[in-house]
């Protein structure tokens, strides 16, 4: 359905409204796909905070802050990103995931494992060139 670098816009009931999303890992009918939280309160602890330019495919915020928040790797199965109409809306350029792996290696908040998961794939993502979002 997605894939590691891609936005995605997902429907919170709890909110009431969207959240937006980065996905990290693309899940399985055994597992599910993981994504880092976008935020637009740069004060939370574990965040990346960066211009709402370098995030275009996002409204700008209040704030004038896209945060990426390395607190935790939400989690959604299929049904889940099928029953909260996630979509994708745009996709991560490799400059910005260049500097947020260097922010990830950093951390400290997140576990072994989750930043294992998070550094690969930004990784990878940083290392392509991704063409424009239509």
């Amino acid at each position: 359905m997605f894939a590691s670098g891609d936005i995605v816009r997902i429907y919170a009931p709890v909110a009431g409204r969207n959240k937006y999303h980065l996905c990290i890992e693309i899940g399985s009918d055994d597992s599910a796909s993981k994504f880092l939280y976008l935020n637009s309160n740069p004060n939370y602890a574990s965040c990346y905070s960066v211009p709402c330019e370098r995030v275009p495919c996002i409204a700008p915020s209040d704030t004038g802050q896209t945060a990426f928040s390395f607190s935790m790797l939400p989690r959604y199965s299929a049904a889940q990103l099928k029953t909260y109409k996630a979509e994708k809306i745009g996709e991560l350029d490799s400059g910005l995931a260049a500097d947020l792996l260097a922010f990830a290696k950093t951390l400290k908040t997140l576990t072994t494992s989750d930043l294992l998961v998070v550094t690969t794939a930004l990784a990878a993502i940083s290392a392509k060139v991704r063409p424009a979002s239509s």
